[in-house]
């Protein structure tokens, strides 16, 4: 089969656009294939190996299930940088982009802080931080396999952050002070699970949810962190669930920070707060 004709073949079998189609069709000829997708153009009549014939079939049963397409090319954008992804973690989203950029704003002095990334999974927001101010990070996951992803992307990008398996149900046991603590915890609410979208359902679920009865379980283990573990001045940076805002300020109010700020995200959310001790 000729490149056209496998294009063609994607329009045939996807239920979307030719726009999107196509989309997906040039960015696994590029990521999985190594074929430039350009030759769609310019050299219609080209043939697509028999490996590669294999490699576009199956990725598109798994497109077709509503498999994400970063686990498939094992890739996505953030913040400039290209990540490697898997099953293991979170699909980095753009909204989480805003957090890491106010953390950067509030930062850049070149002042030695030290940083955590409580439940780090892919390393996307303390790598992105690492590679872009002088901040000494730490990447923090309960998984051993998420673990292993950020040491991916951290030979990848050459990165200098440290990375520590810790899980925030426990004591952190390390005796170490940081200057700004943040995160994107689990916070989807469990009973809403089978309204999110289907191909999220891919993605681990101990990255998602907050446990059934306890949505806000995991800001308190936090503030219970910082409150042992954070710097006198220091900042908790954090993405938080917009349908939880009334509980998660009554909450605040037992660890009582000096200062507290939100922030909506580009799509009109209050999803990121700062809270300043």
């Amino acid at each position: 089969m000729n490149i056209i004709e496998f294009r063609d073949f994607y329009r045939s079998e996807l239920e979307k656009t030719n726009k999107e189609s196509d989309y997906i069709f040039k960015i696994l000829l590029k990521e999985i294939c190594n074929i430039d997708p350009l030759k769609i153009a310019l050299d219609p009549n080209f043939i697509v190996k028999p490996e590669n014939e294999m490699l576009l079939r199956s990725s598109l049963k798994n497109i077709l299930k509503n498999y994400p397409l970063d686990y498939i090319i094992n890739k996505k954008s953030f913040f400039g940088y290209d990540f490697y992804v898997d099953e293991n973690v979170l699909i980095p989203r753009p909204e989480t982009e805003e957090l890491v950029q106010w953390v950067i704003d509030d930062n850049n002095k070149n002042e030695r802080k030290k940083l955590i990334d409580l439940g780090a999974g892919s390393g996307c927001i303390g790598i992105s931080i690492s590679k872009t101010i002088s901040l000494d990070v730490t990447l923090a996951d309960i998984s051993k396999e998420a673990l292993r992803v950020c040491n991916i992307n951290k030979d990848i990008l050459e990165s200098n952050v440290k990375i520590i398996e810790y899980d925030m149900n426990t004591k952190f046991t390390n005796n170490e002070f940081f200057d700004i603590i943040i995160s994107n915890p689990p916070y989807l609410d469990y009973s809403k699970k089978d309204e999110i979208d289907e191909n999220v359902n891919f993605e681990p679920h101990i990255a998602l949810f907050a446990p059934e009865d306890n949505p806000l379980h995991f800001y308190k283990q936090i503030l219970v962190f910082a409150n042992k573990n954070l710097n006198k001045g220091g900042q908790i940076y954090l993405e938080i669930n917009p349908d939880f805002i009334k509980e998660f300020n009554s909450l605040l109010t037992e660890f009582k920070p000096n200062d507290v700020n939100f922030r909506v995200d580009f799509r009109g959310k209050k999803r990121l707060a700062k809270l300043s001790f």
